[in-house]
């Protein structure tokens, strides 16, 4: 008598429970699924430390149902998290060559296992960040993308990588390297309303003709302009554009930028930051006009 779906459920579960892995699944992601001429597992771990005590509990089950006629396809992961993301430099090939990217290491974190990723950052994607943003300036050479917003990058880009389950996820420890091209910094640009909505704010609060009275208006809120939190109000009244007019808008930045996941908040204060830093270079006399602000 062949096996059933329930009982090939209630031997897996017996087999993780016997060798201690229960506790270290996670049960929103995993999954057991009966497709009529096969079954398909796919175990997910908190801890990728237990990955082979997993993957050879699997082994063993698909033999079980294939001397019964059953095919197993199956699936065992990992829950990673990005712990921090290093510049490393110009990116190279096996043969020491230049290559036409830069180097992020990426160290990501699943339980107490803790692995090491290679991001290599092609040119292209930098130049459709610097055009996404609107960093480029006349008169100055070379991009004007810092180093935080293309790690702040790297970080969304690996998250997205991480965040595939089924038989299309990413295995960062078969893979240890991903490319981040202009094709994928075209998908992850893709952002939320809110996202686009707050860097267009940011990018008209730093426009020649607005410039002026965005200062104003912190210096008499007391407002460092380094303390992106306490500048967020001020951030308001460039919602909608500073120049449109006819459309509904958002009128809160705080709102909407509590709306953000965490990796779009911090490329859009890296964002912010940069902005600065090209507002100092391109307006000194208002820096020297206004020196509490720019303190």
């Amino acid at each position: 008598m062949n096996m059933t779906f329930n009982q090939a459920e209630e031997l897996l579960e017996r087999q993780l429970r016997d060798s201690g892995l229960v506790q270290f699944i996670d049960r929103e992601r995993s999954q057991f699924l009966d497709l009529a001429d096969q079954i398909f597992v796919e175990i997910v771990l908190k801890d990728a430390t237990r990955l082979d005590d997993a993957e050879k509990i699997i082994r063993t089950l698909a033999r079980e149902l294939n001397a019964q006629g059953i095919h197993l396809d199956s699936v065992v992961r990992a829950v990673w998290e990005v712990v921090d993301v290093l510049y490393v430099g110009p990116s190279r090939s096996p043969d020491g060559g230049i290559r036409a990217s830069s180097e992020f290491h990426v160290t990501l974190k699943s339980g107490a296992r803790t692995h090491r990723v290679v991001v290599d950052v092609f040119w292209g994607a930098s130049e459709f960040l610097e055009e996404k943003f609107s960093l480029k300036s006349q008169g100055r050479r070379g991009s004007q993308v810092s180093i935080e917003m293309l790690a702040n990058a790297v970080s969304s880009f690996v998250q997205h990588q991480l965040s595939l389950g089924g038989t299309g996820y990413w295995d960062p420890i078969r893979f240890p390297r991903l490319e981040l091209n202009d094709a994928a910094m075209l998908f992850l640009m893709g952002q939320s309303t809110a996202f686009n909505e707050l860097r267009q704010a940011i990018s008209d609060a730093f426009e020649a003709p607005v410039i002026e009275s965005f200062v104003k208006s912190l210096e008499v809120s007391d407002v460092r302009i380094m303390n992106f939190e306490a500048v967020l109000p001020d951030l308001s009244n460039m919602l909608g554009g500073a120049y449109r007019r006819g459309a509904t808008f958002s009128t809160s930045a705080n709102e909407l930028f509590q709306k953000l996941d965490r990796s779009e908040q911090e490329l859009l204060k890296s964002y912010f930051y940069t902005r600065v830093e090209m507002a100092k270079n391109e307006f000194p006399e208002l820096v020297k006009s206004h020196p509490k602000v720019f303190r």
